[in-house]
């Protein structure tokens, strides 16, 4: 299970070069095995709004992206559903 992290001044270096970029100071990160991921959500989300999701350490915010955009689903609401966690897992995390 990935366990949410907040990235602060002493553990900002080694977050950050886990998620390949700058992360800020307040930006929730999540890992698991000590790799970039979150099987329901953005695994990355930083004070300014930002969200980048990683599935076991691999960045697929673009497959994301366009996934909610076949689906017709806006981004900004999420996996707020049980059918859409269902079909992402089906694409992303099986």
């Amino acid at each position: 299970m990935a366990q949410m992290i907040v990235v602060d001044e002493v553990n900002q270096d080694d977050m950050s070069r886990k998620a390949g970029c700058y992360l800020y100071c307040d930006t929730q990160f999540w890992l698991e095995d000590n790799a970039p991921h979150r099987a329901d959500g953005p695994a990355m989300l930083s004070p300014d709004g930002v969200e980048r999701w990683y599935l076991r350490g691999k960045e697929v915010t673009r497959e994301v992206k366009a996934f909610f955009a076949e689906n017709r689903w806006p981004l900004a609401q999420g996996l707020d559903t049980p059918e859409k966690k269902t079909l992402f897992a089906a694409r992303f995390v099986d």
